[in-house]
Formats: structure tokens, C-alpha cells, sequence
């Protein structure tokens, strides 16, 4: 059995406040790699972190119960929406997204009061596509109250590294610097949270209890949150052609868009944005925005160093982007946070890849797409070949 117990809300340090919870691992062949599990924040904003629910630490554990079968103790309270929507429904998802898992028996002391508290609308910022498209539409072009962002976020809960790595320090610092000085310039508070759950995942684990854990930061804020805005990366036609493509090693885009609904709670509301969009559409539409054009960060390689625009310029993501932004004509509007030299050495191999990988993979196939629509010339179709599924070349002229 795995069991969470004594939910507890305290300053750590005088600067920091803490929501943590005690975790055990019993009759199952598991080291327990901590006691406990926890979320941390600015002192000044303990204000933000509920105190009365379990629902923050519901989905990592329950994740970690269905992969080793055993079944999960919570000694405390939970949304019983939450609660009802994971036995129902949530775990049969989990299982036919990941086949080794499980479902399991969730046992609860009671459930937690329903009365919403919120008043922000938030979204996290990583800079990246999918997350400066939410902001740009939620809170640029967005009227409503109801609706418009009025607080970011920033959570450092795997995605960077191990949070008490020297290196995942610096890379999620240097991300937060740059989410705050994006913030400042809008006007919006911005709030990072670092929680310790990635010391719970192993490396046969993948990247789904990232998903997980990113999820479980916004059901910290609760006291805070009353609508929160997930920037997805794949759009509704692209996770219809390929969903099933994603299974086993991407939960975002097997799922989320009907799993994250199940997983808001009678207080805070978790909303999937950017579906509507295919990405060289998001990136369309924040090609004129300043911000944009001085904040986009979207690299996997977190260069660091002599790169000063914090894009590499050279690995797929940064490459997929440059071409989209190149197709449209905008590529000079993003020259303070790429580096086009780099982007146009590489450009023309890239294209032959996007052409040969058009019908397997949906950023490609938009990419293909848009340089249609915009009567672009790429490498023929019949020139362009796949080694090893991933390297195209490409033959005559």
C-alpha cells in the first residue's frame, strides 16, 4: 500500500512556505526515495496554498500506486469530484494510455468543503508556443473578467531536471527570470512553485508523471485558483489523426484534452487551451507581438553559455518553429532570441526532413501544409527519404 498522511502547511527557512504530506510505502518491493512529499513557495504568497484537501497529492501517488498494483491510503479529506472522476473514469484513461498500469482502490477519510475562494485566472509561462499563445489570447485579446488572465504561474516540478541539481537550479532560474521580466512588462504577478515529486519517478516511468505533477501544482493553488488555462501542444484535428500515435509516451497528447476536465475539483477549474489552433497557426498569430518576438524560448537542448538568445537554433524544436516563422515571412521579427546563422546552415537538410516526414508526424505535416498554403517552395516529395526514421536526404536537384 502506498499512504499519504498529516497534511501540513509551515514555513521553511523563514522565506519559504511549504504544503507537505508524509508518504509511505508499505508490503510492496519499493524503496521509498523520501518521507515526504512537497510544494514550495515564496513565504509572502503561503496565502495561496490550500491546507484542507489531499488533492495536490492525489494524482503523483496515484500513479505510483497503479504502476506497482497496490492500493492507495489517503488519511485526509479530497475533492470528492476529483475522487469520483478518478475512480470512475481517470484510471480506466491512465490504463489505456499506459497498459502496465493498474486501477486500484483510492481510500479516503472524507471529502474536502466545496466553497470556491479563487479569484485568479492563471496560466503557467514557460515562454515557449503554447504557453506565450495562452497568454497572448487569454490576456491580450481576452475582455471578460471571468475569463482574462490576471496571474501566472511557474512550476518547477521535473520538466528542468532534478529540483536539487545544481544544473536544474540554473536552467529553471534562468526560466523564471525570464517569465518575470515577461510579466513585469504586462503588468501580471508571477508565482513559482517547486515541488519535490520528481525524486518519486524513476526512468522507466517516462515522462508522464511530469504531466502529473504539473497538474497537481495548479490543485496546490486552490485557495487562489478559480480557472486555469493548461497551454496544450497539439490541436483537436492532429490528436484525432494521431492520438493513438502518442500512446505510451505522451500524455498531453493521447489525452488531455477530455482527461484534464476530470481532474478539476467543485473549486478550481482546469481548462486545455490552443487545441483550436495548429501550432504554425499559434505561431502566426504571435508573429507581430513584441513580447513575442523578445521572450520566445522554445529549445529542448537548454543552451546556455556563448548562445545569449537561449535558443540553440539547431534541434528540432527550435528548427520547427524558424521554419514556420520563415515560411510566413517573419523570420527577421525573432533575430534577438534565434540565432539565423545557425538557422539557415541547418534550414535547407531540416525541409527535407519536414517534406519526407510529412504524413508520419503532425508538426510536420503542418509545416508541409503551410508552405502550401503559402505557395512556399520545399524539396520535392519524391526526392526527399528517410534513414533510420529520422535523417532525411535528399537526392538531384
Amino acid at each position: 500500500m502506498i499512504e499519504i498522511s498529516n497534511l501540513r502547511k509551515y514555513h521553511s527557512g523563514g522565506k519559504r512556505a511549504r504544503l507537505e504530506v508524509d508518504i509511505k510505502f508499505t508490503d510492496i518491493n519499493v524503496a521509498a526515495p523520501a518521507e515526504t512529499m512537497w510544494f514550495e513557495i515564496d513565504a509572502n504568497y503561503d496565502r495561496l496554498l490550500v491546507n484542507d484537501t489531499f488533492d495536490p497529492f492525489l494524482l503523483v501517488p496515484l500513479y505510483l500506486a497503479m504502476t506497482y498494483k497496490t492500493d492507495f491510503r489517503i488519511c485526509g479529506n479530497v475533492s470528492k469530484r476529483l475522487y469520483k472522476n478518478l475512480i470512475w473514469y481517470g484510471q480506466k484513461i491512465l490504463c489505456d494510455f499506459l497498459p502496465k498500469l493498474s486501477p486500484v482502490k483510492i481510500i479516503v477519510d472524507g471529502f474536502a468543503p466545496t466553497q470556491a475562494q479563487g479569484i485568479l485566472i492563471g496560466t503557467g509561462i514557460s515562454c515557449g508556443v503554447d504557453s506565450l499563445s495562452t497568454l497572448y489570447d487569454r490576456f491580450i485579446n481576452e475582455t471578460d473578467p471571468d475569463y482574462k488572465i490576471n496571474a501566472m504561474f511557474f512550476f518547477n516540478c521535473g520538466s528542468n531536471g532534478k529540483v536539487e541539481d545544481s544544473i536544474t537550479q540554473y536552467i529553471a532560474q534562468s526560466r523564471v527570470e525570464r517569465g518575470i521580466a515577461l510579466a513585469g512588462e504586462l503588468g501580471l504577478p508571477l508565482c513559482p512553485i517547486d515541488t519535490n515529486f520528481q525524486e518519486f519517478f524513476l526512468a522507466e516511468h517516462g515522462d508522464t508523471p511530469l504531466f502529473l505533477a504539473h497538474y497537481s501544482c495548479v490543485l496546490a493553488m486552490q485557495n487562489a485558483i478559480r480557472r486555469y488555462y493548461i497551454g496544450s501542444a497539439c490541436n483537436y484535428k492532429g490528436m484525432k489523426n494521431s492520438g493513438t500515435k502518442y500512446k505510451l509516451f505522451d500524455l498531453a497528447e493521447f489525452c488531455e484534452p477530455y482527461f484534464v476536465p476530470l481532474i478539476g475539483t467543485e473549486r478550481t477549474e482546469l481548462i486545455i487551451d490552443g487545441c483550436q489552433y495548429r501550432r504554425v497557426d499559434k505561431i502566426k498569430n504571435l508573429a507581430d507581438w513584441h513580447i513575442a518576438q523578445k521572450y520566445l524560448n522554445v529549445c529542448r537542448v537548454h543552451f546556455v553559455g556563448s548562445n545569449s538568445t537561449g535558443n540553440c537554433s539547431f534541434c528540432d524544436k527550435c528548427l520547427r518553429t524558424l521554419l514556420a516563422l520563415e515560411i510566413l515571412g517573419k523570420l527577421e521579427n525573432f533575430s534577438q532570441v534565434f540565432d539565423l546563422k545557425t538557422y539557415n546552415e541547418k534550414s535547407f537538410e531540416y525541409k527535407a526532413k519536414v517534406v519526407a516526414n510529412a504524413d508520419n508526424y503532425v508538426f510536420y505535416n503542418e509545416l508541409f501544409e503551410l508552405a502550401q498554403e503559402y505557395n512556399y517552395p520545399m524539396p520535392k516529395r519524391h526526392d526527399c527519404y528517410i534513414l533510420d526514421k529520422n535523417v532525411a536526404i535528399l537526392l538531384g536537384e
